[in-house]
C-alpha cells in the first residue's frame, strides 16, 4: 500500500504507460510452457496488414481481454496467442492505391518490386497494430506472436492443400466465381457488396426464327450480353408461353438462332416470365444451361477478364469495347432496329468490389476449388451436438441455414501477394502434382522442367486454419498439446460462415476435433451514417488517438458499458463520457478509502465477522457486494459483458458511493467512537479492494493503480487471485432493513424536489411510520436519512397524529412522509445558484439521450431512467422560473423533438 495521496485528478497517459512497462517487466501475460491444473486458451483474430485497428477491433478486443484477465485471476493457465494475417488480394490493393498516388501503377512493377513493396507495408502496419494492442493494455502472450506466411504457416498451408488434394477435396474446375475485371482476379462472396443502383430496363423482342409474326420478350438490364445467349427460358407452368417452348428465335443484331426452352427456375413473376440464357456470365443461367445441356451445346465467352466484349458471336463494331459503353451502344441498336418495346427506369442491387468498387462480373472460369460438403457435416454436428456453443444463441439458426446449403469454396486468386498454389505442371507430359516441397522433377515421366501454377491461395484458406497452425500445427508442439483445443473464440458475426465455420471444418479435420468450445460473436460498431465501422471504408478513428484524449480504461468501458455489445450499435466520440466518468468516481472512492485509513493498514483477508446487532449498514454493504460479485461470476460465464460491467457500474456508483460512503462518513470521523471507525474502515477496504479487483478485467490501468493505494497482498493485480462471493456472509434482513431507510430518504428527497426546497435549505421532516418495526428502525437510522435528505430535523410520528402544519407530504409502504416547506421559501440567489446547476445537469442529460450511441446500446432501463431524469429536471427548472418571474434558462431541446 503507498502512504502518498492519490491525486485529485488521475493522469491516464501516467499511469497506463507505468503498468504497461511493469506487467511487461514482470512477463505476467506469457503462458507457462507446462502448466499444472486447468488451461484458458484463445487466438486473437489475426488483423489484416492492410490498414491499423479500428474501433471494432479494439471492442472485440476488450472483449477478450475480459475473459483473459478474468480467468488468469482464477488461477487458470492462461494463453492468448497474437499474430497478424497477410490479407493477400486486400494488402495488395492497399499498396496498389499508395503507388497509384505516387503515380506508379503496380502491374507494371517486376513481380520481385511488388513483393518487396508489399513487405514494407506490412511491417509498418504489424508495427503500428503491435502499439495500439499494447495501448489497449490487451494482455497477449506476445513470446507467441505468428504471421499467416512465416515459415510454419507456409509449411501448414501447402501441407493441408496437397492433403485435400490427394484426398480428391480440392479440384480445379470451371465454375460462376465473382471476378473483379478492374483487379483481373477472382474474389470472395464477402468482398462483394451489394447496393441498391438506377438502371434501364429494357424489354427487348426476339422475332421467331422462321419468319413469322410476333417472337418472344424478354426484360434485362444487360442488352451488351446478348451476343452470350444460348436459349430463351421460361416456367413450364407459364401459361402465356407455353406455346413457344420448342420453337426457335433469333438474337438481335445477330443472324443466330436459338431455341425456347422449359425450365421450374425462371421466375414467371419477373418481367415478361422469359429470360436470356447467358451462361458463362449469369448463375442461375448456367445452371439452366447444365441441366439442358444435351440440347445447349453452345457455351460462348464474350467478355474478357477486363470486362470487354470479345469473341467470334460478338458483332466486330463491339470487340475490344467496355461493357459500360457496349450497353449503350448496343440499347441504340436495339432501338434502332425496333426491337426495344419499353423502356424504363429500373432500380437493383448491384454487386460491387469492396477491393476496387469495379461492378463484379459472375464469370465462368476455370478456378482451384475445395469441396466442402463432407468437411461442413462434422462442423454441423459439432453445433447440433453442443461440442461448440454459439453465444447469442440466436445464431445457430443463421448457422444451419448457411451450413446446409454450401457451395464449393473457390481458393484461387490471380494476383501477386499470397502463398503460391503449391501445384506443379509438367512441361513434358503435363501431368499435374501437387507438393509441400517445389519438386526438381516430374513424378511421372522425370523431366525436370516443371511449371508452378501461376495462381496464389485465398487469405480465408490460411486463416482457417489458424486456431491449430498458430499453436504449432504440423509440429507436435507442446503448446498444440496443452492448448488446443483453444476456450473460445470472439468475433464479429459477419464472418461466421467466410473464416469462424471453415475453421471448424479445418479443426475436425486435421486435429479430429473442434478448435473451440465457445464462440461469441460481438455485434457490429457504426459510424454516423450507418455503415459498419471497417478499415475497408477508413471511417474509424485512430483508436491511438481516442487514448491519449481519453485513455484505454475509459474507452475499454465505453466499449462495453452501457450498450449490450452483442448488438449493433453506433460509436461516437461521445460514447466515451460515460467511461470516463466512471473511472473518476472509482477513482474519488479509494481516493478517499485511502485518505481514512490508519498508518501501516494491512491487506484484508477475509470480510470481518460482524456479530448479531451490529449496524446494519455494514451488513447491507457486504450482502450487497456478495450478491454483486455472484452476478458479475454468472454474466462473464455466460458471456454477458455489458451485463457484468453494469453490475459492477451500479454497485460502485450508488451501493458504494451514494450510500454506504455517506452512511459512514462520521463513523470514520470518528463521531460514533473508536470501535465504529475501525469496523467501518474494516469492512469498507474490504469491500472497495474486492470491487477494484473485480474490475480489473474491464479497466486494468486504474485499478492496478488504485490497488496498489489499498491493503493487497500480492505483486501485481494482474496476477491477484479473483474475489469470491462466498468470502461475504449473506444478510437479506440487512437489504431489507436498508432498503426501508433508503425509500425514506427517496421519499423525502422527492417532496423536496416536487416543492422546489432549494438545495442549500435543511428543511425539517417528519415520518409517520407503517409498523413498530418502521418505527425502530427509522429512529435508530434518524441521523443517516437526516443526512443523506437534507433535513433539519426528522420527527417520528404517532401513528394517529395529523399531518404537521406546514408541511407537504408523499406516501410510501413504510409510511407517510411530510416535508416543511412553509419556512423555507428561497432567496433568489439560492434560486438562480439551483437554476445554474440544475441547467448544467439537465444540459449533459439531454446530450447523452441525443447520442444515437447511448439510445441503441444501452439497456432500456437505463435509457428511462435518464429521460424521467430529464422530465423531472425540466419540471423543477420551470418553477424556478416562475418563482423567479423569468422565462426558463435555454437548454437543449427535449430529446427525440
Amino acid at each position: 500500500m503507498t502512504r502518498e495521496p492519490l491525486p485529485t485528478r488521475f493522469d491516464p497517459a501516467q499511469v497506463e504507460a507505468k503498468w504497461q512497462a511493469e506487467w511487461a517487466r514482470a512477463h505476467a501475460f506469457r503462458a507457462p510452457a507446462n502448466p499444472s491444473g486447468r488451461t484458458f486458451s484463445l487466438i486473437l483474430p489475426p488483423p489484416n496488414v492492410t490498414a491499423f485497428l479500428t474501433i471494432g477491433h479494439m471492442m472485440g478486443d476488450t472483449i477478450m481481454d475480459v475473459l483473459v484477465r478474468w480467468h488468469r485471476m482464477q488461477g487458470d493457465a492462461v494463453l492468448w496467442a497474437p499474430g497478424v494475417d497477410h490479407a493477400g488480394l486486400s494488402t495488395q490493393v492497399a499498396v496498389r492505391k499508395a503507388l497509384a498516388k505516387e503515380g506508379i501503377r503496380l502491374e507494371t512493377l517486376p513481380r520481385a518490386e511488388i513483393l518487396q513493396r508489399v513487405e514494407a507495408w506490412k511491417v509498418e502496419r504489424e508495427t503500428r497494430i503491435r502499439q495500439q494492442i499494447d495501448a489497449g493494455g490487451f494482455s497477449v502472450d506476445w513470446t507467441r506472436f505468428r504471421y499467416t506466411m512465416d515459415a510454419g504457416a507456409i509449411r501448414a498451408t501447402r501441407e493441408v492443400f496437397v492433403r485435400l488434394y490427394n484426398d480428391g477435396l480440392i479440384y480445379r474446375g470451371e465454375r460462376i466465381v465473382n471476378w473483379d475485371p478492374r483487379l483481373r482476379t477472382a474474389i470472395s462472396d464477402l468482398e462483394v457488396l451489394h447496393r441498391e443502383e438506377d438502371a434501364e430496363l429494357l424489354t427487348i423482342r426476339y422475332a421467331w426464327a422462321d419468319g413469322s409474326a410476333g417472337g418472344v420478350s424478354i426484360a434485362t438490364v444487360r442488352p451488351e450480353t446478348i451476343f452470350g445467349d444460348v436459349a430463351i427460358a421460361v416456367h413450364p407452368d407459364d401459361a402465356r408461353h407455353r406455346s413457344a417452348i420448342g420453337r426457335s428465335v433469333r438474337v438481335p443484331l445477330t443472324d443466330r438462332s436459338i431455341p425456347v426452352i422449359a425450365d421450374g427456375g425462371v421466375d414467371p413473376v419477373f418481367g415478361t416470365g422469359a429470360v436470356k440464357v447467358t451462361p458463362r456470365h449469369d448463375p442461375l443461367d448456367y445452371q439452366i444451361y447444365r441441366a439442358h445441356q444435351a440440347e445447349l451445346t453452345l457455351l460462348p465467352t464474350i467478355l474478357d477478364l477486363d470486362g470487354r466484349l470479345t469473341g467470334e458471336l460478338v458483332p466486330a463494331a463491339y470487340r475490344g469495347v467496355d461493357r459500360e459503353r457496349a450497353r449503350t451502344a448496343v440499347t441504340d441498336a436495339l432501338v434502332a432496329g425496333g426491337a426495344v418495346e419499353q423502356r424504363q427506369p429500373y432500380q437493383h442491387s448491384v454487386g460491387r468490389s469492396e477491393r476496387s468498387d469495379a461492378v463484379v462480373e459472375p464469370l465462368l472460369s476455370t478456378q482451384w476449388f475445395v469441396r466442402t460438403s463432407e468437411l461442413a457435416a462434422p462442423a454441423i454436428a459439432a453445433v447440433r451436438d453442443g461440442t461448440v456453443r454459439l453465444h447469442p444463441e440466436r445464431w445457430e439458426r443463421t448457422f444451419y441455414s448457411w451450413m446446409e446449403r454450401l457451395e464449393d469454396w473457390c481458393i484461387s486468386r490471380q494476383v501477386v501477394w499470397g502463398h503460391p498454389i503449391p501445384v506443379y505442371y509438367c512441361a513434358s507430359c503435363g501431368a499435374a502434382e501437387a507438393a509441400v516441397s517445389v519438386p526438381s522433377a516430374c513424378a511421372k515421366c522425370q523431366h525436370r522442367g516443371l511449371r508452378p501454377d501461376p495462381d496464389v491461395l485465398d487469405t480465408w484458406f490460411t486463416s482457417w486454419l489458424w486456431p491449430f497452425v498458430n499453436l504449432g500445427w504440423p509440429e507436435a508442439t507442446g503448446d498444440l498439446a496443452r492448448y488446443y483445443p483453444t476456450s473460445v473464440l470472439v468475433t464479429g458475426r459477419d464472418i461466421m460462415f467466410f473464416w469462424v465455420a471453415r475453421m471448424m471444418m479445418a479443426g475436425s479435420r486435421f486435429t479430429g476435433t473442434p478448435p473451440f468450445s465457445d464462440v461469441y460473436f460481438s455485434g457490429l460498431l457504426r459510424d454516423e451514417l450507418g455503415r459498419k465501422i471497417s478499415k475497408s471504408l477508413g471511417n474509424s478513428p485512430d483508436p491511438l488517438d481516442l487514448i491519449r484524449e481519453r485513455g484505454a480504461d475509459s474507452l475499454r468501458f465505453a466499449l462495453v458499458h452501457p450498450g449490450p455489445v452483442d448488438q449493433d450499435g453506433p460509436f461516437t466520440p461521445g460514447t466515451l463520457d460515460g467511461g470516463r466518468n466512471f473511472l473518476t468516481k472509482l477513482w474519488n472512492v479509494v481516493r478517499f478509502v485511502h485518505g481514512n485509513l490508519a498508518e501501516g493498514a494491512e491487506p484484508v483477508a477475509t470480510a470481518p465477522a460482524l456479530p448479531p446487532g451490529s449496524p446494519i449498514e455494514h451488513r447491507w454493504i457486504l450482502h450487497r457486494w456478495r450478491t454483486t460479485q455472484a452476478e458479475v461470476d454468472r454474466a462473464l460465464g455466460a458471456f454477458e459483458f455489458s451485463e457484468a460491467a453494469s453490475t459492477l457500474y451500479q454497485f460502485v456508483w450508488h451501493d458504494l458511493a451514494d450510500v454506504y460512503l455517506e452512511w459512514v462518513r462520521s463513523d470514520l470521523a470518528g463521531a460514533n467512537g473508536e470501535a465504529n471507525a475501525q469496523t467501518a474502515r474494516h469492512v469498507l477496504t474490504f469491500v472497495t479492494e474486492r470491487t477494484v479487483r473485480a474490475l480489473h478485467p474491464f479497466v486494468p490501468h486504474v485499478t492496478e493503480e488504485l490497488w496498489h493505494a489499498l491493503p493487497h497482498a500480492g505483486d501485481l493485480l494482474a496476477l491477484a487471485p479473483w474475489p469470491r462471493p462466498e468470502e461475504a456472509p449473506l444478510d437479506p434482513e440487512a437489504e431489507v432493513a436498508v432498503g426501508v431507510v433508503l425509500e425514506a430518504v427517496r421519499a423525502l428527497r422527492h417532496l423536496r424536489s416536487e416543492h422546489q426546497v432549494p438545495l442549500p435549505a435543511t428543511p425539517d421532516g417528519f415520518v409517520r411510520p407503517t409498523g413498530p418495526g418502521t418505527v425502530e428502525l427509522l429512529t435508530g437510522q434518524r441521523a443517516v436519512v437526516r443526512r443523506l435528505a437534507r433535513l433539519g430535523e426528522l420527527a417520528i410520528l404517532d401513528p394517529a397524529a395529523p399531518a404537521p402544519p406546514g408541511t407537504r407530504g408523499t406516501v410510501r409502504p413504510s409510511g407517510e412522509y411530510f416535508l416543511a416547506v412553509a419556512e423555507t421559501a428561497p432567496s433568489s440567489d439560492a434560486l438562480l445558484r439551483e437554476q445554474e446547476l440544475l441547467t448544467s445537469v439537465l444540459t449533459k442529460t439531454r446530450e447523452r439521450l441525443t447520442d444515437p450511441g447511448f439510445r441503441s446500446r444501452a439497456p432500456s432501463k437505463v435509457v428511462d431512467e435518464a429521460e424521467a431524469k430529464a422530465r423531472e429536471l425540466t419540471e423543477r427548472l420551470m418553477k424556478i422560473a416562475e418563482q423567479l418571474g423569468r422565462p426558463p434558462a435555454e437548454t437543449p431541446t427535449e430529446a427525440g423533438e
